[in-house]
């Protein structure tokens, strides 16, 4: 007993200790001030190591669980399930995936709604999950993903992990859905390859932090899929005029003022936020996870995560169980998410500052 309280006063040194302040720029405000660079520090003490180290196996396997009960293949097909039977079609059978259709005679094989909308390189990281049971391969990838991110956020700090607690990390845990490896690839430039999993937010994400690491380890995926499949691309863009309700979210009624992030164009979050609102993509929360990386200091990753459970919390009540819940969602997604993320890079001064997670790690 006297060890595992050890441990949490460790953990909560840890969420107390402050961010490092870095110098006040010319002009800028205090307010810049705090979104300083988390920056390496000592080696912290065995408890708060241990600490951290059960506080992302809690995280882990809360998410694991919450995918399993709600993602079960019998009662509802998830965007994951497209990518699982793409892998086991193109690794398994060596059919090639897109040339498969949702029609009768394909139905032993492709029974779904849709023609496979993923490239190629999604379905390569994709294959090694494959392997297992529809059910157990979302359960690893969204439970992998979340330890990695977890890990990655609670490296200098406890508030980030705040981003577990959004609408979209569990929606995106629900769907399975790219963005919590995409927000890791943003952290962690030597795993930018992702990005070429889902290109169009790979690229917004992209622009967040681009780094040659990121940039040869996506093109490195690319060319090893053109080997494996080299006409693959002309069969996914034929494919992809079939995708709907997709729309770049500065497109959508009020749309406009996402633009407005323009203002503060030296931020990297700003340009992270106009960018990620002028690319094609789902509104309907999961797409959206890695806007949270706007906020760099605990206040603003408050002011985040509790407008994203409001507002989650209303659609769930009025929309959940509607057939219509994907168009519906779409304004929910704006007050969840775009509107808080422009709200914070406004009330900064127009200042560039480094990634506030920087590192490895």
């Amino acid at each position: 007993m006297e060890t595992v309280l050890q441990q949490l006063r460790g953990l909560a040194r840890v969420a107390e200790r402050p961010a490092p302040q870095a110098p006040t720029a010319p002009g800028a405000t205090p307010n810049a001030t705090e979104s300083a660079p988390l920056k390496e520090g000592a080696e912290p003490p065995r408890g708060e190591r241990v600490g951290r180290v059960l506080l992302v196996a809690l995280i882990t396997v809360v998410a694991g669980y919450f995918t399993a009960i709600t993602a079960q293949p019998k009662f509802v097909t998830t965007d994951y399930e497209y990518l699982w039977r793409g892998a086991r079609l193109f690794f398994g059978e060596g059919i090639d995936p897109y040339s498969v259709r949702p029609r009768a005679a394909w139905l032993h094989l492709w029974p779904l709604f849709d023609r496979l909308f993923y490239p190629l390189p999604a379905l390569m990281v994709v294959g090694p999950f494959a392997a297992w049971t529809l059910a157990a391969s979302q359960i690893l990838f969204v439970s992998l993903a979340c330890a990695l991110l977890a890990w990655r956020l609670s490296r200098h700090a406890l508030w980030p992990l705040l981003i577990f607690l959004t609408p979209s990390m569990w929606m995106a845990a629900f769907i399975g859905q790219w963005s919590p490896w995409l927000t890791l690839a943003m952290l962690v430039p030597s795993a930018g390859f992702l990005f070429a999993c889902k290109p169009t937010l790979g690229l917004a994400c992209f622009i967040y932090r681009p780094t040659w690491r990121a940039f040869a380890g996506g093109l490195a995926l690319l060319v090893l899929s053109l080997a494996l499949l080299p006409h693959w691309p002309w069969e996914w863009l034929e494919n992809l005029k079939y995708v709907q309700r997709h729309p770049p979210a500065i497109l959508t009624p009020g749309g406009w003022i996402i633009a407005l992030a323009l203002l503060r164009w030296r931020q990297r979050e700003a340009r992270l936020l106009f960018a990620f609102a002028c690319v094609p993509q789902l509104l309907f929360f999961a797409d959206q996870l890695p806007l949270f990386l706007v906020a760099r200091n605990r206040r603003e990753a408050l002011l985040y995560t509790l407008s994203g459970i409001v507002v989650g919390c209303i659609w769930v009540a009025r929309h959940f169980m509607r057939y219509a819940a994907v168009q519906l969602t779409g304004p929910y997604v704006m007050l969840a998410c775009y509107l808080p993320a422009l709200w914070i890079v406004l009330r900064r001064p127009n200042v560039s500052y480094p990634p506030i997670h920087d590192g490895e790690g």
